[in-house]
């Protein structure tokens, strides 16, 4: 299999794990007592289903975006591992989005490797 293809789907199989974390998260494992469970879920959620359905196009802005905003999902794991309530949570996040972070970088490299 080319790397394009396998950066294409590890970044898209890397964002749909990340959903489903956060999801079952704030729904099952740990929910908000203050709030509705479903609220943290959506605010979440809606940047990377936004990102999964602008992805299935294959253009090479998407990549760039999704790259940075994976830096922002960075900062809310790091926060979220500064707590002792979500720690795990935190770090899983954190691990996941440098993944598709780096993976979005190789893809744009390898697509701008083939465009020249």
């Amino acid at each position: 299999m080319k790397k394009i293809y396998f950066l294409e789907y590890f970044t898209y199989l890397l964002l749909v794990l990340l959903i489903l974390i956060i999801a079952v998260w704030n729904s099952l494992i740990s929910p908000p007592e203050t709030i509705p469970r479903i609220i943290p879920t959506i605010i979440y959620n809606i940047p990377l289903l936004i990102l999964m359905m602008k992805l299935k196009k294959n253009k090479f802005s998407t990549y760039i975006m999704t790259s940075y905003v994976m830096l922002l999902y960075f900062v809310i794991g790091v926060g979220n591992a500064s707590t002792e309530n979500t720690f795990k949570l935190g770090i899983i996040i954190s691990i996941i989005s440098l993944l598709v972070f780096l993976s979005c970088i190789m893809y744009v490299r390898e697509k701008n490797k083939s465009l020249t």
